[in-house]
């Protein structure tokens, strides 16, 4: 028996082939995000074992797992956003939704709108310090033990930087719709 992978437009996003291309892109970085957790278990478990057992620890894997760490958390930072999981008060949309819900959705416009205004402003000041990253082959790691590319972990921010304004700018377009009465899939 084979399941399909249903992939829908959170409630509050506008539908279209947009909407869909861009939560596709999403998951796929939260999945990519969910490996790299895997990642990091892997190399403190190997850590853990090898000053255990062999009295060697893997080299830098603090400063490994701190780097990925933060790219794991932009990587999986759209769909957090696109699925309504980042941290809001509930209770009030709850209460306001009720009736015919404007003003939930009123407030649902009015939180991401300025979610999008503070992802556009980190892109903004972000952006040129991750491209200077790039271009000066910044490493992590340990000097003259083991070192790695910087940029990978620094794409990833700016990656899912980049996505997570889109959905934000998104949402806030869906519930824009909703709260002046039109639906937000039309």
């Amino acid at each position: 028996m084979s399941e399909s992978v249903d992939i829908q437009v959170p409630p509050g996003q506008p539908g279209g082939p947009v909407a869909l291309w861009l939560n596709r892109l999403t998951l796929a970085l939260a999945v990519i995000g969910g490996l790299g957790t895997l990642g990091i278990m892997a190399i403190i478990n190997a850590d853990v074992v090898g000053r255990g057992v062999f009295g060697t620890p893997v080299p830098a894997t603090a400063e490994i797992v701190s780097a990925a760490i933060v790219a794991i958390v932009f990587l999986q930072l759209p769909q957090a956003t696109a699925a309504g999981r980042n941290v809001r008060s509930d209770m009030l949309l709850t209460r306001l939704s009720r009736g015919d819900g404007r003003a939930g959705h009123l407030m649902n416009t009015l939180h991401h709108a300025a979610g999008t205004l503070m992802l556009g402003i980190l892109l903004y000041y972000i952006a040129p310090g991750i491209l200077d990253s790039i271009e000066g082959n910044e490493t992590v790691g340990l000097y003259g033990i083991f070192t790695m590319p910087r940029w990978p972990f620094v794409v990833c921010v700016l990656a899912g930087c980049a996505l997570t304004l889109a959905q934000y700018a998104m949402l806030t377009i869906g519930f824009g719709m909703q709260t002046f009465g039109r639906r937000a899939d039309a």
